[in-house]
């Protein structure tokens, strides 16, 4: 794929049509009854959640008329509405019979899961007062903000790993995509000192977690649109993980997938079998000569894969510390993250990040001299 094709689709979403549009619906009416929705969490009442859900749930025959941008956005209302009533102790579809088939038509429609996704709270959510949310609360928001800063970028991401997957390390080309990626992955760092700075452990562990429980649709279970399925596992397949990454966390991106954009799945399939960039790039380094200048390209390229992994490790460091406290035994109620990892998961994560970060700039290091 050319840097001007990733160009082209990023403009207009991988979808076909922007994100902006989407935002832009609303197609069964949710934007009068989001403060009813908050006021019905609030009291818990989850009486009132079934009854609005059955208030707007659109009829199959209207489902089938819709186009893709507005199943989306249907799918991102009712979501609001699952996650709600599961939070307060009911099961949505085991308590509203017309919601399966419904649920698995939207599927069907925009080729994901019968449930809303991360995509659909954050990228295809509009902001300011129309702004879906559980709660209200100013928490949440700041929430949604940090990760809408990394979620579009990291869709970019997987599309340029596409680029890399396909480009020599030695080439200009290779490491033009680098250095975009390392761009690109550090928007990570941004995120998630926001997080640091304006939300608390404790809201996310007590208040916005049990929105993002499992819920039952037909024989399967569905996690809510936790921030864990943004694409990250996807970019750190290529990057690093496919051959560094450890059975535990390798089976945690294989789940994650189903939770992504359709035309990330055959790219998760075949990095899950492929040699890492990191592996490509350091026995590239292997083949240099230790007496030479290394070859302006292949410098570039390692610079920028290097500076991806800092990011990385960075992000993993702070994030592993946000978890251990939302998790700890007198804070959270849940034993697992909302994308269904654990702490311990993440730990072997952020170990491997900075051992793999530190052996790649240990490679570069050996065989850097002079580019001046």
């Amino acid at each position: 794929m050319s840097l001007l094709r990733l160009r082209t689709i990023n403009d207009t979403g991988e979808m076909g049509f922007s994100d902006e549009h989407v935002r832009t619906l609303d197609p069964i009416h949710f934007d009068r009854l989001l403060a009813t929705v908050w006021q019905a969490n609030a009291a818990g009442d989850v009486q009132a959640l079934l009854s609005l859900t059955r208030l707007i749930v659109p009829p199959v025959a209207d489902v089938e008329r819709m186009s893709t941008p507005e199943t989306l956005a249907t799918m991102r209302d009712l979501g609001i509405l699952l996650g709600s009533i599961k939070r307060n102790g009911a099961e949505p579809v085991s308590e509203i019979s017309s919601l399966e088939e419904v649920l698995r038509l939207l599927a069907q429609r925009s080729g994901l899961i019968p449930r809303d996704t991360i995509h659909h709270y954050i990228r295809w959510n509009p902001t300011g007062r129309r702004e879906r949310m559980y709660t209200g609360l100013p928490m949440e928001r700041l929430l949604m903000a940090a990760v809408r800063i990394s979620l579009p970028r990291l869709s970019d991401a997987v599309d340029l790993c596409a680029v890399l997957d396909s480009a020599d390390p030695g080439d200009l080309a290779f490491a033009l995509a680098a250095n975009e990626l390392a761009a690109l992955v550090g928007s990570l760092e941004d995120s998630i000192d926001t997080v640091l700075a304006s939300v608390t452990p404790e809201f996310f562990a007590r208040t916005m977690r049990p929105f993002f429980e499992e819920i039952r649709v037909g024989d399967e279970t569905y996690l809510g649109p936790a921030a864990a399925h943004v694409p990250l596992s996807v970019v750190d397949l290529l990057v690093w993980a496919c051959d560094h990454g450890g059975d535990e966390y390798l089976e945690f991106a294989d789940d994650s997938v189903v939770y992504g954009l359709q035309h990330w799945k055959p790219l998760h399939g075949k990095w899950r079998r492929t040699r890492s960039l990191v592996t490509r790039v350091t026995e590239e380094l292997r083949g240099c000569s230790t007496e030479e200048m290394l070859p302006l390209g292949m410098y570039a390229s390692a610079e920028a894969l290097c500076r991806t992994m800092r990011s990385l490790m960075v992000f993993r460091g702070k994030h592993l510390s946000i978890a251990r406290k939302a998790y700890a035994a007198d804070v959270g109620l849940y034993e697992l993250g909302s994308g269904g990892g654990s702490v311990a998961m993440l730990e072997a994560i952020t170990d491997a990040t900075r051992a793999i970060s530190t052996l790649l700039r240990r490679s570069v290091t050996t065989h850097m001299k002079d580019m001046s």
